[in-house]
This record gives C-alpha cells, sequence and structure tokens, in this order.
C-alpha cells in the first residue's frame, strides 16, 4: 500500500519559505516564515547564504510539478559538509520501500534521499553523485561512503532510485538492483531529501505491505500511548496573565525584577545602524508593573515594527542595584552615553560618555568616533562585596571595566581573543573580587590573564561554570559555535569536547531524577537549526533529537516543584521537553504569541513562569497544580540578562 505520496502539486509553483535575510533571528526567537511547506520543514540556516535566495523551488514542466534544489553547494570552512535538506514530517516505524526521480543539473555534487534520518548531521542516504550511486552514512561531520557503484550518467534524464529499507538495504536505479547492504536501521525516525547539487526531484512515494503496515500502525501506537502516558503525570499549562504592549512590544529584549514584592518588566526597542545587527542603537524603553500591567514611564519614542524590534544580538541596557542603596537602577548606553538611572521613576542619577575609539588600534571595523556599546554586564572587580562596576563591550574585539562608584574610573582594558556576546561574571579564586570568562580567555579582576584556550575560530555564545556531580570540581561549560560543545577544567584544559554542528545554547539542570548528578541541553543552529543534544555529568551524548522549527532556549524551569523540565518555545512544534527529549507539556491552541519566550518565576514562589510575547502582547503561563519546592535553587543573576547566556537551576542537593 502507499503511506505517503508527494507529487508537489499541493504546492504552486515558487520558493519555498525561508528568512530571505538568512539572519540569527531563529538563534532565540520562534519564527514561522511566510509560505506553504507541505508535509515537510526545512531543518538548515546559513549565513554563508546571505544575498542567495532559498534552497527549495517548486517548477512545472508538461503538467508535472518538481521540487528543486535551487541551491547547489554554496558552503565552505566549517560548513563545507551542511546539504540542503527538507523532511518529510512523517515518522516511519517499520521496514519500508520510498523510491523517487531525480535529474541532476549539475554534476560537482550529490543529490538523493535520506532514511533512518535523525537529525541534519546523522543519518543513512542514497545519492547519485555523477557517474556514481552511493550508500552513505552520516555521523556528525564524518560522512562514510557504505558502497558506490558506476553507472552511465545522461544529464538530461530523470532517474527513479528505490530503496527498499531494512536492516539489509536494496538499492534500485531504473529497477536494477545495484545495492544490497547491511546497516542499522532505526525504526520511528525519517526521510529526508538531500542535496549538494542542483538537481530536481519528483514522485515520491513511500511503500509498505500489509505486514509492515501493520507494524507501523502497532508501534505508531505505542509511540503515542507511550507519550500520552508521560503528558498524563504533568498538569496543564494555563495562562495566568495578559499583558497589552502596546507599541512597546519587541523581540526577545526584556530584563525582569522584583522589587519590594513587585514585578517589573523592561522593553526595549532600537534601531539598526550602519551594518545589519551590528550596530544596534538603543532607540527606546518602557517599563511595565507586571501585576497591573500598567505601563509607568517611556525612554523615546516607541515603534514595534519588525525592523525596530527584531534583532539578532543583545541590547545594552540592564537592571540593577548598582549603587547599594537598595533600590534598583537601569544602565544603558544610548547615543555613545552610558546612564544610569532609577528605575521607578527613570530619573537620571548619573552618566558617562562612552570610550573614544577612532585611532584607537585595538578597533577594527568600527565606524564610529565613540563606542557604540554592545552589551553591558555589573561586577564586583573592587571587591566592594556587591555588584557596582559594570562592563561595556565592543562586537567582538574589545572589553572595558569601569566603576560605577569612583566617577566611571576605568579598571581595565581587555583585547586577545574574540570576544563573544557576553562574558562570565564569578569569583574564581574566592578573593571578594569577580573575574571574567572572556571568549575563550580567563582574566583576573585587573584584567591580567590568567588562561587562554586553545580556540581560535567563532566565538563562544553561552557559558555556564558550575560543578557537574558531587565528586567534582567546578567545570566550564561552552557553547562555541563551530568549536563545539566544551567542558573545560578549572586549570582551562579540556575536560570534554562534542561536535555538535554549531553549537548556539546550552542549559545545566537535573533534568533526570534518576541519574547521577546533573545534566547539559545543547543546541545547534548554523549550519543544523533545530538540533537539541543532552548530555551526563561527564559530558556523554545521552541521546539527540531535531525539533523542526527555529527558536529553542531549552531554558530550565521549575515546573511543578517537583520536576525540572526545559522550554523550547511556545509554538505549534514546542512545549516543554523531559530527559528523554520527549514533549511532555504542550502549550494551549488559544492563538498565545510564541515569538519570543523566557522562563522567570515572576510571583517568587518557588514555581517558574513561561513569559510568551509578540510585538503586540504578552501572555504569562503556570502549571496548573504543583508543589511549593523545598529544595533551594540558583539561577543566573536577574541583573544580567542576555541572549547569549547559558541557563542553569541548580540545587546542590542534586548534584
Amino acid at each position: 500500500m502507499i503511506f505517503v505520496k508527494e507529487d508537489f502539486n499541493d504546492f504552486k509553483t515558487g520558493e519555498l519559505p525561508y528568512d530571505k535575510g538568512h539572519s540569527a533571528l531563529g538563534e532565540y526567537h520562534h519564527i514561522d516564515y511566510p509560505g506553504y511547506f507541505g508535509n515537510f520543514y526545512d531543518p538548515i540556516a546559513l549565513h554563508q547564504w546571505r544575498s542567495l535566495d532559498g534552497s527549495w523551488l517548486i517548477t512545472e514542466d508538461n503538467g508535472i510539478h518538481y521540487l528543486e534544489q535551487n541551491r547547489g553547494d554554496n558552503t565552505k570552512g566549517a560548513f563545507l559538509n551542511v546539504a540542503s535538506t527538507l523532511v518529510h514530517k512523517n515518522k516511519i516505524y517499520s521496514d519500508f520501500t520510498v523510491s523517487f526521480n531525480v535529474r541532476q543539473f549539475e554534476i560537482n555534487s550529490y543529490s538523493g534521499l535520506a532514511f533512518s534520518y535523525l537529525t541534519s548531521r546523522y543519518y543513512y542516504g542514497v545519492v547519485l553523485e555523477f557517474d556514481k550511486l552511493k550508500l552513505i552514512k552520516r555521523n556528525e561531520e564524518t560522512i562514510e561512503i557504505i558502497k558506490e557503484v558506476k553507472i552511465n550518467f545522461d544529464d538530461s534524464k530523470d532517474y527513479n532510485i528505490k530503496v527498499k529499507v531494512s536492516n539489509n538495504v536494496l538499492i534500485y536505479l531504473d529497477n536494477e538492483l545495484l545495492i544490497n547492504e547491511k546497516v542499522e536501521y532505526v525504526k520511528g525516525r525519517s526521510i529526508a531529501f538531500i542535496s549538494k547539487a542542483a538537481c530536481r526531484y519528483s514522485n515520491l512515494v513511500v511503500e509498505m505491505n500489509e505486514d509492515e503496515y501493520q507494524e507501523h500502525l502497532s508501534n505508531l501506537e505505542k509511540e503515542n500511548e507511550r507519550l500520552e502516558g508521560k503528558r498524563k503525570k504533568y498538569p496543564k499549562l494555563e495562562c495566568i496573565k495578559k499583558i497589552d504592549l502596546g507599541n512597546a512590544g519587541t523581540g526577545r529584549q526584556l530584563r525582569i525584577a522584583r522589587y519590594n514584592g513587585k514585578s517589573y518588566l523592561l522593553f526595549a526597542q532600537h534601531q539598526k545602524r550602519y551594518i545589519r545587527d551590528s550596530f544596534a542603537h538603543l532607540s527606546s524603553m518602557s517599563l511595565f508593573e507586571y501585576e497591573s500591567g500598567k505601563l509607568l514611564w517611556t525612554i523615546g519614542e516607541p515603534n514595534n515594527s519588525f525592523d525596530n524590534t527584531m534583532i539578532s544580538c543583545d541590547l545594552p541596557f540592564q537592571i540593577a542595584d548598582i549603587d547599594n542603596d537598595g533600590k534598583l537602577e537601569i544602565i544603558y548606553a544610548r547615543n555613545f552615553m552610558v546612564n544610569i538611572i532609577d528605575m521607578l521613576s527613570g530619573k537620571l542619577k548619573k552618566s558617562m560618555k562612552t570610550p573614544i575609539i577612532q585611532g584607537d588600534p585595538n578597533v577594527k571595523n568600527e565606524p564610529f568616533y565613540r563606542l557604540n556599546v554592545d552589551a553591558i554586564r555589573v561586577a564586583d572587580f573592587e571587591g566592594l562585596g556587591y555588584q557596582g562596576d559594570f562592563i561595556i563591550k565592543d562586537r567582538y574585539q574589545n572589553v572595558w571595566a569601569f566603576s560605577y562608584k569612583n566617577d566611571f574610573k576605568e579598571l581595565f582594558r581587555y583585547n586577545h581573543k574574540n570576544t563573544g556576546h557576553f562574558p562570565y561574571v564569578f569569583d574564581y579564586d574566592n578573593d571578594g573580587r569577580d573575574e571574567l570568562l572572556i571568549g575563550y580567555d580567563l582574566i583576573n579582576s585587573d584584567g591580567k590573564m590568567i588562561w587562554s584556550l586553545p580556540m581560535n575560530s567563532d566565538h563562544t555564545d553561552e557559558i555556564i561554570y558550575t560543578k557537574l556531580s558531587k565528586d567534582s570540581e567546578e567545570k566550564f561549560i561552552l557553547a562555541s559555535g563551530n568549536e563545539g560543545m566544551n567542558i573545560i577544567n578549572r586549570d582551562g584544559t579540556i575536560f570534554k569536547h562534542n561536535e555538535i554542528g554549531h553549537a548556539q545554547r546550552i542549559s545545566v539542570a537535573k533534568y533526570d531524577l534518576k541519574e547521577k548528578g546533573l545534566q547539559i541541553m545543547a543546541t545547534a543552529f548554523w549550519g543544523s537549526d533545530g538540533i537539541v543534544c543532552i548530555y551526563d555529568s561527564n559530558g556523554e551524548l545521552l541521546k539527540q533529537m531535531e525539533v523542526g522549527g527555529n527558536g529553542s532556549v531549552i531554558t530550565p524551569i521549575m515546573y511543578d516543584g517537583i520536576n525540572t523540565l526545559a522550554l523550547l518555545h511556545a509554538g505549534i512544534n514546542g512545549g516543554l521537553i523531559d530527559s528523554d527529549l520527549d514533549r511532555v507539556v504542550l502549550f494551549p491552541d488559544d492563538e498565545h504569541p510564541f515569538t519570543s519566550s523566557e522562563v522567570y518565576d515572576i510571583d517568587d514562589d518557588g514555581i517558574d513562569e513561561i513569559l510568551c510575547w509578540n510585538l503586540n502582547e504578552l501572555w504569562v503561563y503556570k502549571a496548573k497544580e504543583y508543589v511549593i519546592p523545598k529544595k533551594r535553587y540558583r539561577k543566573y543573576p536577574s541583573n544580567s540578562f542576555s541572549n547569549y547566556r547559558g541557563e542553569y537551576l541548580i540545587s546542590e542537593d542534586d548534584l
């Protein structure tokens, strides 16, 4: 029987949806780009394709619709093995036979189909590459050719490839059996078109005999029952609050603070200057009181257009008690000034000009006379006993540290390797003064180097410093882009390196109550969007999966007082996942906003809420039933928000 038939007649001719800017917005925003995807999704995002069109195109010839790979190759460096990929959403739980037609428009690389597809970095595949038919296996960056057979190539021909998929794979080309090989086929995975050559596909068909079909239905039913059984163990989410943001709405540029028993939400907007997202200007800030939903004040002129709200970087603003007076201030950079204002009134307390950078030999490719601040973070470099100092930075080259108490005295300046987005602040040597991990370098409170990692490519996006088990010393967990997800010893030696693609986000928590120590989650973005991995306390991979959408923040959430889950996003294929990477809590089908999401204990009762918002409104969700947890947890401090911070939820009892 025919299980899947895709002739692409349900598509109009034209491109399939994609991010036309090939931007980094999907690193932490969940965005559905307009258009029709049918039964497929595209898991590849790549900045190397900027100024190029999309990967997939529906064309027509003599009344037949074709799916064309419209990209060719166009990859290099760390992304050399990235192939344009289009995944069929149906998972297959039995042996099956798949057939499709393919015609290659170029001969420099391959086109074909993946089966037993887990992620865009892990699958088996059958590909046509000029005059060779190949059975391959991809595992991260390793692509193994299991078998290849020479064929007579004709560029004007649509070849029919048929694959009988089981632990013994039979591959036919135009009904001739050419490959017969054993593989480790795993049921319950997907199929996907994979191509690094311009080509066209047609007539994708998945067939099963009666026994295979019944096995598929039986296994699918068991899987659905397994998931439903898990989901029944968790309370449902309910919306407990809605706030109209008016024209103050924004992307994931939110700061949250609690003061005198109330919570406050600070939203920031921007305007882009000079080059895309690299030199954003903070254009407005708006402070809301959470309980009443009332807008307290606005600085600047709000404009919640897409261009003023959606950006793939941090904006330079934080809420902190920087003068240790028991009240909260906002420290922010705008128009080449760093300003400190009283949070509740918005009244200016102190300000300084940003550093002059024109002519500075350590500043390259910055367009302005003074520093356009990329990010701000508070710290205690002077041994004050409170975080009364602060750092500001440019995009990737330099960090400056200043004293607020001592009239903005410059404490030190860093310039060595790529800074990454958001330095990690902590007291490394327990001397009462903070040190910084900046990208790949650890420096002390005087700005002197302690150690430097033997890494030089890309940059570090996220950092966590913690013990992972009772018996271990503290370790650094780094999501460092093309350098992967790494666990680093205190002395700067590498404890564990994990390939994941372009490592983007990390979190640490007791996701599995049965396992020793804590677990690490990580995501990938560039070249392999949507991959989520979970590792044990030694950094060994436990499981991985592909979400099938962008914007997974994997933030740990104390959900019901017992279980720690991780938030993907608030979209249709999002929700909360457990240590098996199963979606065990789903959002209601209630038309809630989903572009941005954040986890925060907004009412300070020990149970986390989920904030979901778009450019117009914010909704807040919480478990319907919960118990107040007895454990005390450490989280990232609320005076240091960033889209590039590794999130953690840690109790000493869980180590």
